[in-house]
Formats: structure tokens, C-alpha cells, sequence
């Protein structure tokens, strides 16, 4: 996956560099949440995970601005990893919505509850 590895080798040079980790991370959620880009690059994506890393300023100037950057940083990071690992384990998340709800009635009670597990999780990444 050339342009993977390209978006990839980005973010790890520009680290402190808020908006192009920033817009790095925005490519990956969206890549993600597309079903045919979401199977051609989520094995690659799991096997380089532990190279999602948030901003980080080299010289933190104990500014709001940049401890809100780095925490919303962080906090995506986590929570793109944690919608990476559900995709993994369930298609729900990429589901085209025009079909979501025939697809939903078709789910067997286990696999509803499996769902909601994640999406609590999801929730739980976003709101905690």
C-alpha cells in the first residue's frame, strides 16, 4: 500500500507539526469509515498501528492552545486506533446507509449485542 505508507511516513516526519498530523489522522478515519478503502488498507493499517502517534511540540510553552492540541491530538489517536480494532472484528461501521437498516433487522441477537458493545466503546472513546 504505497500511498499508506506514504501518509504514514508523513505523520511520523511532522509530528510537531499540528495540522498535518492533524489532517493525517482525518485521512485515516475517513479512509476507514469507506468500505472498499477499509478492506484494501486495514490489515497494513493493524500491522503499523504503534505508528499513530498524536502532536507532539517538541518545546511545550506550557500554553493552553498546545496542551488542548496535544490532548485533542491524543484523543483522536486512541480513538481512531479503537475504531480500527472494531472494523476488524465488524462491517456495521462501513455499511452504506440506504442499506443499514435491512441489514440491522437481518443481525441475530448476539451479534446486535456485539455491536452495541462497540459502539458503547466508540462512545466511550469520544465522551470519557
Amino acid at each position: 500500500m504505497g500511498a499508506l505508507k506514504f501518509i504514514l511516513e508523513r505523520h511520523i516526519s511532522n509530528l510537531d507539526n499540528w495540522a498535518i498530523t492533524t489532517k493525517v489522522l482525518i485521512i485515516i478515519h475517513r479512509s476507514l469509515q469507506n468500505i472498499r478503502v477499509n478492506r484494501k488498507i486495514i490489515k497494513d493499517l493493524k500491522k503499523n498501528e504503534h505508528l499513530l502517534y498524536p502532536y507532539e511540540k517538541k518545546n511545550p510553552d506550557n500554553k493552553y492552545d498546545i496542551k488542548m492540541y496535544m490532548d485533542i491530538s491524543k484523543q483522536y489517536a486512541i480513538y481512531i486506533k479503537y475504531y480500527m480494532n472494531t472494523c476488524i472484528k465488524t462491517d456495521i461501521l462501513v455499511k452504506p446507509r440506504k442499506k443499514l437498516a435491512e441489514e440491522v433487522r437481518n443481525l441475530s441477537t448476539a451479534q446486535m449485542l456485539k455491536n452495541y458493545e462497540f459502539f458503547e466503546g466508540l462512545s466511550t472513546q469520544i465522551f470519557d
